[in-house]
């Protein structure tokens, strides 16, 4: 679970902003004691106006775990992503992120351009105690970079001038797990490196799954299955189960020409011109029996839906951080707060940021009375740059609703519209 985070010359975010997830104690199931005596809220939520920044600090959280485990092949190779405050532009990137892995503290912090990791810190708090993982410094290009390591590893000196030999300026030293065989002694940085790779997901989730193939795995899985079919069921979408099924696909002449004459591998032709795919078919129920609806006649909403199943089935089997953007994107509000309460409910240690133009959200009591969990963005006109404020950093008092402050613009982040007459006379 993430602790802290804050982010400075990065995308619209030109000044230092902060994400804090510390609580004060066990004070709702909002919360968790993630370590012994230490307590962090489990829900973020991020709102704000259309192109106000909400989605940049998703990117920005999910930019910072990708530099700590991706490694470069080729030391000319950019970083991708560095994309620094445009007015900015030429100073380095900064990322500061405290997090939990296995239960033991991380604290890293980053500095970096499109060419090169500038510097770098990681330490961890293996006995309580704050200790040194290792630190980082740029020397100059096509130099090695200057790393030292905390004594608490006990790294063989030999493992370390190897570390040292495989870290390009343009990754982390963390990343060289992934790409040179290292001893024994390594073993502190393959458990985080395999923490961060297992538990800490991009946004929207890893990779680009197709909706059957997510159906098809968990179908495979009879517990996911179980969860998918019960979930379906909860959402008062009129489906009792799914099933994969293989349909007829019609390939035009015309197309199968065309890729008959193309240059490329037989296997990539006959993949295109399959007269077969995989799909589901859904079971609905009615009084005169049950019948079968096939995936491309769901909705819009049934789609997101299923989509976002797969990151709640993480979260409350295991610990896992994902970032969902625009949640309530497509969804009935009734049905994001269900989706929102099972999280909260039946998660122990996982942990689920968001953005989203919900306000009514901000309407349910747990919210309100947990106001840590919300933060408000807003561009500020004079700089064009992105500013996150904490709900409960307002001093609105407790018997004040939250989201009747948001609606009458106490709180901020509310888009400024001018008026609905248009005159397009000169």
């Amino acid at each position: 679970m993430i602790r802290d985070f804050w982010v400075k010359n990065y995308l619209s975010i030109r000044d230092k902003q902060e994400l804090n997830f510390l609580a004060k104690g066990p004070s709702s199931e909002l919360v968790t004691e993630v370590a012994d005596g230490v307590f962090l809220y489990k829900l973020g939520i991020l709102y704000g106006s259309n192109a106000s920044g909400k989605s940049n600090m998703l990117i920005a959280l999910n930019e910072v775990f990708r530099i700590l485990v991706l490694p470069k092949s080729d030391a000319t190779k950019r970083i991708n992503g560095s994309i620094p405050f445009i007015l900015t532009k030429n100073d380095p990137i900064e990322m500061h992120v405290s997090f939990y892995a296995n239960g033991i503290r991380y604290d890293y912090d980053v500095s970096f351009n499109e060419k090169y990791i500038l510097k770098e810190v990681l330490y961890y708090y293996p006995n309580k105690s704050k200790s040194l993982f290792y630190e980082r410094s740029f020397v100059g290009e096509n130099i090695q970079a200057d790393v030292k390591f905390g004594t608490s590893l006990k790294l063989q000196v030999k493992t370390q001038e190897s570390i040292r030999e495989n870290t390009l300026n343009n990754h982390s030293v963390l990343s060289v797990c992934s790409k040179a065989a290292l001893k024994e002694d390594i073993a502190p940085f393959n458990m985080l490196y395999n923490w961060i790779m297992d538990n800490y997901h991009d946004v929207d989730g890893d990779g680009e799954k197709g909706i059957v193939e997510i159906l098809k795995d968990a179908y495979n899985t009879p517990q996911k299955r179980k969860f998918y079919n019960t979930m379906l069921q909860k959402a008062d979408l009129n489906i009792l189960e799914y099933r994969p099924v293989v349909e007829d696909r019609f390939v035009p002449s015309e197309y199968r020409e065309r890729i008959q004459k193309e240059n490329i591998p037989e296997e990539m032709k006959e993949a295109l011109l399959k007269p077969t795919a995989d799909s589901v078919a859904f079971v609905n129920h009615s009084n005169n029996g049950d019948f079968d609806i096939p995936l491309k006649w769901q909705s819009k909403g049934t789609i997101k839906y299923i989509r976002i199943l797969d990151a709640l089935y993480d979260m409350i089997t295991s610990s896992h951080v994902y970032y969902l953007d625009e949640l309530g994107e497509d969804l009935h509000n009734d049905l994001l707060y269900y989706y929102l309460n099972v999280f909260i409910f039946n998660s122990e240690q996982s942990q689920l940021i968001i953005t989203s133009q919900e306000t009514t959200l901000l309407s349910q009591d747990l919210i309100n009375d947990n106001r840590g969990v919300v933060w408000f963005v807003e561009k500020n006109k004079e700089t064009a740059s992105s500013e996150y404020s904490r709900g409960d950093s307002f001093g609105l008092h407790k018997n004040l609703s939250l989201y009747n402050s948001y609606r009458i613009g106490r709180l901020g982040a509310k888009p400024e519209l001018g008026s609905i007459f248009i005159n397009l006379e000169d």
